[in-house]
C-alpha cells in the first residue's frame, strides 16, 4: 500500500490561512471552550507552516505540536516557536501527552493506487490515535453528489490517472473552475455520510458535528454530478 504524495510545489499551494479562522471557531465550539479546559498537547497533523497551530496556541495557550511531512514547512513552524517534527500522517507514533489530535483538510490528500488502498490509508491515519482519553478534531471537505458518493470517486479517478489528468489540465486552461492542484497524484473527497461511516467503522464515536456553509459550485463542476461542497467539522472519540 504505497501512498502517493504531492510535489513540494503542489504542497505549497495548500499552505494558506484562508480557512484557519473557521477551523479555530469550530474547534472551540466542538470542544465547548471556554467551558471546558484542554489538558495536554494539541497535535496538528499535516499542519503545513503552522497557521492553525499558531492560532490555537495564541487562543488557548496550550502546547501545540505540528507533524508535517515537508521538512521546509517544519522549519517554518519552528521559526514561529512551535514544536514541530517531520512525520507521515499514516505512520505516527503517539507520545502519550496528546489530548486532541487535529486533521485539518488533510485526510482527502491521503491517496494510493486504488480506492480500496486509499480508504485504508485514511483509516490508518486516524486509527493510530485511538486512545481512550484522546479526542480527534477533523475538518474536512464534503462533496455531496446527485448520485451518492459518485462525485468524490470521479474526481479521484480523474486526478489520479496520468492520462485523464493531462486532459484535465488542458481543459482547465479553458475552464479555470476545473483546475485542480492534485492532477497526476489524486485526491479522495467523500460525502458527509461516507466520512462518518469511515470514522465509525474504525472504532470512533462521532460526538458532535458542525456543518459548514455550502460553497458555490460552478456550472462546469456540475458535470461531475456535484450537488454541494462545504467544509464540515467532526469531534471524535474512541468507542468503548
Amino acid at each position: 500500500m504505497e501512498q502517493k504524495t504531492l510535489s513540494p510545489s503542489q504542497l505549497s499551494e495548500f499552505y494558506i490561512d484562508v480557512f484557519v479562522s473557521d477551523q479555530v471557531r469550530d474547534f472551540r465550539d466542538l470542544l465547548s471552550i471556554p467551558d471546558s479546559v484542554i489538558k495536554g498537547t494539541i497535535v496538528d497533523i499535516g499542519g503545513g507552516v503552522g497557521y492553525f497551530a499558531s492560532a490555537v496556541r495564541s487562543d488557548l495557550f496550550n502546547t501545540v505540536r505540528v507533524i508535517e511531512m515537508d521538512p521546509v514547512s517544519v522549519e517554518h513552524c519552528k521559526s514561529k516557536g512551535l514544536e514541530a517534527e517531520v512525520g507521515d500522517a499514516t505512520n505516527c507514533n503517539p507520545k502519550g501527552d496528546e489530548s486532541v489530535v487535529c486533521f485539518n483538510l488533510i485526510l482527502h490528500h491521503l491517496v494510493a493506487n486504488s480506492d480500496h488502498e486509499t480508504r485504508a490509508l485514511q483509516a490508518k491515519a486516524i486509527r493510530s490515535w485511538k486512545g481512550s482519553s484522546r479526542k480527534l478534531f477533523v475538518n474536512e471537505y464534503i462533496y455531496e453528489s446527485y448520485i451518492q458518493g459518485l462525485s468524490g470517486w470521479l474526481i479521484y479517478k480523474i486526478t489520479g490517472n496520468r492520462m485523464l489528468s493531462a486532459i484535465g489540465r488542458l481543459v482547465s486552461k479553458i475552464i479555470p473552475s476545473l483546475r485542480a492542484n492534485t492532477f497526476g497524484v489524486g485526491v479522495r473527497f467523500r460525502s458527509h455520510n461516507e466520512w462518518q461511516r469511515l470514522f465509525i467503522e474504525e472504532g470512533f464515536r462521532v460526538i458532535r458535528v458542525i456543518k459548514g456553509a455550502n460553497e458555490q459550485v460552478a456550472l462546469p463542476r456540475r458535470l461531475l454530478l456535484i450537488k454541494n461542497i462545504r467544509r464540515d467539522s467532526f469531534l471524535l472519540e474512541a468507542s468503548n
